[in-house]
């Protein structure tokens, strides 16, 4: 909730308005862009885009009479073709295990802290039975809320 006077007031113990999904994603990839992406990515370095533009060249002065090429362009663009074939690979097998690692992140249990009040409710609307026992400990059982001023610098 945002008031006109610059303070942010935070509820803890009440749902957010808008909600969100808290799921976690450390994937680069998708099944759909992984070879655009990858591919671009092998590209980025000096390396392989130098190997790349010289494969270029020898396949323009073999195929075509613009200049003499003696040296076959697929005596660079082979081996090119190799090692990004093999560098995507990786990085593929990467993602494959950084997508199992956020599934079983996101499918593990979790402790929810909710307002009890709002729990009691949903429960009863479920009809179901379940004893919740309330910490009076913590704030005396009452939600707690909390303030936060912005301070701009002049």
């Amino acid at each position: 909730m945002s008031d006109d006077d610059g303070q942010r007031t935070l509820s803890i113990g009440r749902p957010s308005q808008i909600g969100s999904n808290n799921a976690l994603y450390t994937s680069k990839y998708t099944l759909w862009n992984f070879l655009i992406i990858a591919v671009r990515e092998q590209f980025r370095r000096n390396g392989n885009l130098y190997f790349l533009l010289m494969g270029c060249l020898m396949f323009i002065g073999t195929y075509t009479t613009l200049f003499d090429s003696s040296v076959s362009p697929w005596t660079t663009l082979g081996p090119l073709t190799v090692v990004l074939s093999v560098s995507i690979t990786q990085e593929g097998l990467a993602d494959w295990r950084r997508h199992q690692s956020d599934k079983e992140t996101n499918n593990a249990e979790v402790v929810v802290l909710r307002n009890v009040d709002e729990l009691e409710k949903e429960l009863q609307s479920k009809k179901k039975k379940i004893k919740i026992d309330r910490d009076m400990t913590i704030m005396g059982g009452n939600d707690i809320e909390v303030i936060l001023r912005a301070q701009m610098a002049s």
